[in-house]
């Protein structure tokens, strides 16, 4: 009844689990009942001799009963296991550990590292290693070879961890874009090259007008040498127009490079992109260093208990086995007293039935205890490697960060220095261009003066024509000179050639305009530069003055009898030069 009882207790006090654990732990149950039910069988067998009636050979039975009985109760205590249908699990551990990470934020082993886009990064960088401006490429040569190198390491880092680089590799995405656009800006020495030989062309074909103008000039061709004035003309204004597509095509190259002036703003956004990321790393190592703590802790603590329950069981089962030597000993001085001490030796049986059952029931609980520990042991023992881990990902992860916030600010940097020296060398080209124009502007407004200087001589010639030959017309209507018909023709004719010169005059002037208007960029330019030249007007204006005066010395010698007029227009060029220069020098002074 005794056993049955204690059967009943033991199964009624486990919890409903699966089948597979149910069955092995009702086969265990079974096995466990076996070797207590032998063992308490014999101890009321020996309660039964108790109170049989006594002999020698009833004592002799005893004795081979209480041999028996110690060999049983070894084999209980060898053969005793206990498995428990309540496991301890993960979820017992978090909360008797205070612990605060899930096993859904930690890495696991099976975990495969996602470390493609990083490959994609490096792709990214050979190709711009390839890329077809190789005169562009060989100042960033040794930057894209330092930056495959980081991201190298970078994988092989990631490739003994469990992180997902996805978002790390987002990082340096922009810096790359801006160094590939960079590299594909326009080279402003290329672009200017066929410029460059367009304008040589030209200056040669002005070279070799210039040579045919003297020549026709010095044999006293006029026409030959107005007609090559009029082609120089369109050759400098076309050398203007080269000139102005050269700064056209600078303004374009500028324009170009413009963007990268903020390439600083994507460092720092790589930068506050990959300071999030350690952070977030930071944190999640120190939370699982946290946890970590408190499960060596616990493990500490369950070390201690295991320590001191089994110096409580080492001590029981001493106990035990001298109040189980006693009882026999006592036993063996109650046989020679059996007639007198039969109730106590009863009653002794009785206590030793009693102590072997307690026994039973704390080895039970000793067993239950010890599988309870192993559990604890093996669960903690996981999450632990899971913790440790966890720490190791987020060490390596953040090396691989600061390699690509690495590679970030050395591309960053390339980048700036490469747009500094594009600015530098776009302005000492700007000036050199100005100042070419203004060559090209001092021979077209030199040969715009030469020519209006000679088609005002040309319309003054015109107008004593004009006069003559209407005092001539005046003079036959006077007398009815049949030569009149002659005069008026001529006059009409004069009036004509007039008109056209004036209209020549015109376009000339207008044409000293707007080259006048075009040159005040460049003339800025040059002013805010500090260089120092003489203007194309000033000299224009000197050359004119020159040559009227050398006209005056002309007419000087040829005609005697226009001396007070001559003398008048020498005043009046006297007067001009020495108003030229103060006009000049206010010109400087402004």
């Amino acid at each position: 009844v005794t056993v049955s009882v204690l059967y009943w207790k033991t199964m009624s006090a486990q919890p409903e689990v699966s089948d597979v654990t149910l069955e092995a732990a009702r086969k265990q149950k079974i096995h466990n009942l076996k070797l207590k039910t032998a063992c308490l069988e014999n101890e009321e067998l020996i309660q039964e001799l108790h109170v049989s009636d006594w002999s020698e050979n009833q004592r002799q039975k005893l004795r081979g009963a209480h041999d028996k009985a110690n060999e049983l109760l070894v084999s209980v205590e060898v053969g005793t296991r206990w498995n428990l249908t309540e496991a301890y699990d993960l979820a017992k551990l978090m909360r008797v550990c205070g612990l605060e990470m899930s096993q859904r934020e930690l890495y696991k082993p099976e975990d495969k590292a996602q470390f493609m886009d990083i490959i994609s990064v490096k792709k990214v960088l050979q190709d711009l290693k390839q890329n077809r401006n190789k005169t562009r490429v060989v100042s960033f040569t040794q930057m894209i070879d330092n930056s495959i190198a980081k991201v190298e390491k970078v994988e092989e880092e990631l490739r003994r961890s469990q992180l997902d680089a996805s978002q790390l590799a987002q990082v340096p995405s922009r810096t790359l874009k801006q160094i590939e656009d960079i590299m594909n800006v326009t080279l402003i020495q290329s672009a200017l090259a066929s410029t460059d030989d367009q304008i040589k062309t030209q200056l040669a074909q002005l070279e070799k007008t210039n040579e045919i103008q003297n020549t026709a000039m010095h044999d006293g061709e006029m026409q030959v040498a107005e007609e090559q004035m009029w082609t120089k003309i369109q050759l400098q204004e076309h050398l203007i127009e080269l000139i102005k597509d050269k700064f056209r095509l600078i303004q374009k190259c500028e324009d170009e490079n413009a963007p990268f002036k903020k390439i600083y703003d994507v460092q720092k956004a790589a930068n506050q992109e990959t300071s999030q990321m350690k952070d977030g790393k930071r944190r999640l190592k120190q939370r699982c260093e946290t946890d970590l703590k408190h499960i060596h802790d616990a493990i500490q603590k369950a070390d201690l208990e295991d320590a001191e329950a089994m110096k409580r069981y080492a001590a029981s089962k001493e106990k035990s086995e001298r109040f189980v030597k006693e009882n026999v000993e006592k036993q063996e001085e109650c046989w020679n007293k059996i007639q007198d001490l039969e109730r106590q030796l009863q009653k002794l049986g009785t206590e030793r039935f009693e102590e072997v059952k307690r026994r039973i029931e704390e080895i039970d609980r000793e067993e239950k205890r010890r599988v309870e520990y192993a559990q604890f042991l093996e669960v903690a023992s996981q999450h632990k490697k899971l913790l440790e881990l966890t720490v190791y990902n987020c060490d390596l992860a953040i090396r691989c960060i600061g390699i690509i916030e690495e590679l970030v600010a050395e591309g960053c940097s390339a980048i700036k220095a490469r747009y500094d020296k594009t600015n530098q060398e776009l302005a000492d080209l700007r000036l050199n261009v100005h100042q070419e124009y203004l060559e090209a502007f001092r021979r077209l407004y030199k040969t715009l003066g030469q020519l209006v200087y000679k088609k005002e001589k040309r319309l003054e010639d015109i107008d004593r024509q004009i006069r003559t030959t209407h005092i001539q017309l005046e003079f036959c209507i006077e007398t009815f000179d049949p030569n009149a018909k002659k005069f008026s023709d001529t006059k009409k004719e004069l009036y004509k050639l007039r008109q056209s010169v004036e209209e020549e005059l015109a376009m000339l002037r207008e044409k000293q305009a707007k080259s006048l208007e075009e040159f005040k960029d460049s003339e800025e330019a040059l002013d805010a530069a500090g260089i120092e030249f003489h203007h194309p007007v000033d000299e224009n204006n000197e050359e004119v003055l020159t040559r009227r005066g050398k006209m005056v010395e002309y007419r000087a010698h040829v005609s005697k009898q226009e001396e007070v007029k001559i003398a008048a227009e020498r005043e009046e060029i006297r007067r001009a030069k020495t108003i030229r220069p103060a006009s000049s020098g206010q010109k400087q002074i402004q």
